[in-house]
């Protein structure tokens, strides 16, 4: 619930930065300069992801899951629910594209943290057999938020004359995001404190320092898990829904199915996503997470000669059926990220190299992708970029099993920081919690 409230936010932005934006806050601006202006802050919040997961991070490695889960949904939440409050540029002039840019990057430092935050939580409440399914369900958050996004905005402008939404039915989805946080503080008020962090506050081995620790004792399982998650971000941002559909508008589909189908691929991720998570509790997430990134990759290949030759029935149900690869690619991750690193440092490690990938597939692809689309005169630069970074992901993913984390199982012993030779809790408790049910 929580990621998907928090995804809602992000999308709905994306949303209104081409219908609204540009004419309520960038008025001063040609028509495409206020477009790109207003995408671009799009862009701005994922910058500030790593920051926002290098903050949550630290607090919840440092204080406790529950307070980065809970803090990381009311900053997202709040800064959206003020953005259908802001006054636009007729009213207080260039204060409000300000107010604009400063809300957008609040609402991208919650973001940073509220992935990391649920994945760590759901990891280690689930029991050792349902860590990939149980895990799984926060990656449902991006689907089901981008449809909930899409839902909200285009019911409304539905709903009313261009003239009303424009004036002030844009800004209703905007204030539905604060009707939202309150069901999502709900949910995650009712969520005791993990037992591996409950264990390591009475130990007294909690780290001190955790985004220290992580860069300087971590960096290899950092860098990892930057290079696993940017393949499943550059195909989400970069490719499968903009670069794909752009395309099939192209190929001659018509707008009612194109939006049709922006419908179904989120309802499809929705329910292949646990499918995939359950199948690494099964199989294991390296192997899960390694085929469907293979095939993804095949998939990025193939599409561009699929394109110059086949109808557009053949295209759509080849787009529908690369689904298949990137929700294996995509659902195990976080079982696989939250099991790289040892408990001290799990949800900075979790967080932070997640939202670097975030940065590198999202915003560094998508900026790369129209340049070189332009200085090569060929969109076929776009897929040879994804496969590029698929390529990086790929190579990730099989070095895990010169590790001995190929198979999503965390070792039993984590060394002492302290070097001592002492074990510090790992990342499922050795003995019964005081105050938890055995």
């Amino acid at each position: 619930m929580g990621t998907t409230l928090v995804w809602y936010d992000f999308f709905l932005y994306v949303n209104a930065s081409v219908l609204v934006f540009k004419h309520q806050f960038f008025p001063y601006l040609s028509p495409f300069a206020a477009t790109l202006t207003g995408i671009g802050l799009y862009g701005a919040a994922l910058v500030a992801r790593p920051v926002g997961g290098a903050l949550f991070g630290h607090l919840g490695d440092r204080r406790g899951r529950r307070p980065a889960l809970v803090g990381a949904l009311l900053l997202t939440g709040a800064s959206t629910g003020l953005v259908g409050l802001l006054p636009g540029y007729g009213q207080i002039g260039f204060a409000s594209p300000l107010l604009l840019v400063t809300l957008r990057l609040l609402q991208g430092l919650g973001l940073g943290g509220a992935w990391g935050a649920a994945t760590v939580v759901a990891h280690e409440c689930a029991e050792p057999g349902r860590r990939g399914l149980v895990s799984s369900w926060a990656q449902i958050g991006a689907p089901a938020g981008n449809l909930l996004a899409f839902g909200a905005m285009t019911a409304v402008s539905d709903a009313m004359t261009p003239a009303q939404f424009m004036a002030w039915g844009w800004r209703l989805p905007f204030l539905l995001s604060a009707v939202l946080v309150v069901v999502g503080l709900w949910a995650r008020a009712r969520i005791e404190e993990t037992p591996v962090f409950r264990s390591l506050a009475l130990t007294g081995a909690r780290s001190s320092r955790p985004v220290v620790e992580l860069v300087t004792r971590h960096r290899r399982q950092l860098l990892t898990t930057t290079a696993i998650t940017a393949g499943a971000d550059v195909v989400l941002f970069g490719f499968s829904f903009g670069y794909v559909l752009t395309l099939l508008r192209v190929a001659g589909l018509s707008l009612n199915a194109l939006i049709a189908l922006s419908l179904l691929a989120p309802l499809a991720l929705i329910g292949l996503i646990p499918f995939f998570g359950a199948l690494s509790d099964r199989y294991g997430r390296r192997r899960v997470c390694l085929a469907g990134t293979i095939t993804t990759a095949l998939w990025a290949a193939a599409f561009q000669p699929l394109f110059h030759f086949g109808p557009p029935p053949v295209l759509v149900l080849a787009y529908l059926l690369s689904l298949v690869g990137f929700a294996a690619m995509y659902a195990p991750q976080a079982a696989l990220v939250s099991e790289l690193f040892p408990s001290r440092v799990r949800l900075s490690g979790s967080a932070i190299g997640y939202q670097l990938g975030g940065l590198l597939g999202g915003t560094l692809a998508t900026y790369l992708t129209d340049r070189a689309a332009d200085w090569f005169k060929s969109p076929a630069v776009t897929p040879l970029y994804v496969l590029a970074v698929l390529l990086v992901s790929g190579t990730a993913l099989v070095t895990l099993a010169r590790h001995g984390e190929d198979d999503g199982f965390p070792t039993a012993v984590e060394p002492s920081p302290s070097g001592s030779g002492l074990p510090t809790p790992s990342s499922r408790p050795t003995a019964p919690v005081p105050g938890l049910p055995g």
